[in-house]
């Protein structure tokens, strides 16, 4: 008997959650971009952003690999001007590598 009450709970929430998810009429997210937005159309492109990330030699390595002696100026002012889309497709943890990548470059002696 207490099975069956269970049950009878269960198909009665899986079937309140299904008409809840169907009849849900959702306003005010119709203008959100799917991905990054570059300044120059939709989607930003990765080859600019590699591009301008090789210019100096063993720049993006270093920074993957926390190597904090390899990074130079150059390296900073190329990866700190590159846009915030491109800075995601060049590193996977984003945001901490661009706290650690500021703080070696004001070690450096970059000041952004």
């Amino acid at each position: 008997m207490i099975q069956n009450k269970q049950k009878i709970y269960v198909l009665t929430m899986f079937l309140m959650v299904m008409l809840l998810s169907i009849f849900q009429n959702t306003t005010g997210n119709a203008n959100v971009p799917l991905a990054p937005v570059s300044e120059e159309g939709f989607l930003p492109n990765p080859f600019m952003c590699v591009r301008d990330a090789r210019k100096v030699p063993d720049c993006v390595d270093a920074v993957k690999k926390f190597q904090l002696n390899i990074i130079t100026k150059e390296c900073c002012f190329v990866l700190l001007s590159a846009p915030e889309d491109c800075f995601g497709m060049l590193f996977p943890m984003r945001f901490a590598i661009k706290i650690m990548l500021k703080l070696t470059c004001r070690l450096i002696g970059i000041h952004d």
